[in-house]
């Protein structure tokens, strides 16, 4: 079998979950006798495939796009269209919603939805209308929808009720990569904050909440990895509350970010809307203790190895981060029944799952 991935996301996204699920496929499928996946982007920044061998990954591509992220996008584009009219692949996988790349496809398509955010949380967002009415383009004509959460299905079927046949929940897969240790410099105490800060993602009702909890907390910090610098909103906030100078924001590597989790306190995630919700296997792979919503997909996916909170309730926050801080018989809890849910998230699983789906279509 010959699977197609395009350019999208490997064109936009340094780090992130939806690269990373797409490349630990494509290496997965790639391991398997008898198939073959190809992403179509001629060059990518993206960590989870830096080693690939893409056509232009190499000093000249290098020279050309480093730098040029618009011009990546449109040669990426070009290039995925002409896999498609080559038609040299069993089926399509697309990375995200652009309906151009449907243009020339003569081949079964499957897509994956992450999550209905978008649907509902507008507001959030400057470019919902349009998102919302590729994503439909795209769930209404696609062979076979594959979505990573029950939770999400749901929602999906929600806004459309009539894909309910053609939805098949595959979840994530996790599986700790071997890496060098890494050795940033970190506060000796600190609860560790993972992803983008705006939105539904909640960060300010967060920050207030576990405010009380820092300035408490003896060489007590706050951690936030990911979702770009402090921007002056953050800072103004963190100000505001008194916590500045607790709170350190920090871009990492794989390695780096396994040696934060590692060594943080405990991950709190504070999300009021996620489609799976990464992160928390990240924190069980490395014994790290979880508090976490209450809501969403988190629920199915942690099971019973996190401190779980309203996440619009500031009491409520604060209470569960201070019970995993200072109980210790809890925090031992939560990583053994962590590394008992690891197990249910498999990459293999994942793999051979969405393998089954493709086989379905063609």
């Amino acid at each position: 079998m010959k699977i197609l991935f395009d350019h999208q996301y490997f064109s936009s996204q340094k780090y992130g979950g939806i690269t990373r699920y797409f490349a630990n496929l494509n290496r997965g499928f790639n391991e398997i006798s008898g198939t073959k996946c190809t992403i179509g982007a001629l060059y990518s920044e993206n960590e989870y495939i830096k080693n690939l061998a893409l056509p232009l990954n190499n000093a000249v591509g290098k020279a050309f796009f480093k730098g040029h992220n618009s011009r990546t996008y449109r040669w990426n584009k070009r290039y995925s269209n002409l896999l498609i009219k080559a038609n040299n692949f069993d089926v399509f996988h697309p990375t995200y919603y652009d309906t151009d790349l449907l243009t020339d496809l003569k081949k079964p398509f499957v897509i994956t939805v992450h999550d209905m955010i978008h649907e509902q949380f507008p507001a959030f967002f400057p470019d919902a209308d349009i998102i919302i009415a590729r994503k439909r383009q795209m769930i209404e004509n696609a062979d076979a929808i594959i979505t990573i959460s029950q939770h999400t299905k749901s929602d999906i079927v929600k806004f459309f009720p009539g894909t309910n046949a053609k939805i098949s929940v595959v979840h994530h897969g996790y599986n700790q990569n071997v890496l060098p240790p890494a050795s940033l410099s970190l506060p000796g105490n600190y609860i560790l904050y993972v992803g983008d800060r705006a939105y539904y993602k909640n960060f300010a009702l967060f920050a207030e909440s576990i405010t009380p909890v820092l300035q408490n907390g003896k060489d007590l910090n706050l951690l936030c990895v990911g979702g770009g610098s402090f921007n002056q909103t953050d800072r103004d906030l963190l100000t505001k509350l008194g916590i500045a100078d607790k709170c350190r924001q920090l871009t990492a590597t794989e390695a780096e970010l396994q040696q934060i989790y590692q060594q943080a306190q405990l991950f709190v995630f504070p999300s009021l809307q996620e489609g799976f919700g990464l992160p928390l296997l990240e924190a069980f792979a490395n014994n790290c203790p979880v508090a976490c919503s209450n809501t969403t997909s988190l629920p199915e996916v942690a099971g019973n190895a996190a401190e779980y909170f309203d996440p619009l309730d500031k009491a409520a926050i604060a209470g569960a981060v201070t019970n995993v801080l200072y109980n210790n018989d809890l925090r031992q809890e939560l990583v053994k029944n962590g590394q008992q849910r690891l197990q249910l998230f498999t990459q293999k699983n994942c793999v051979n799952n969405t393998l089954n789906i493709y086989k379905s279509v063609i």
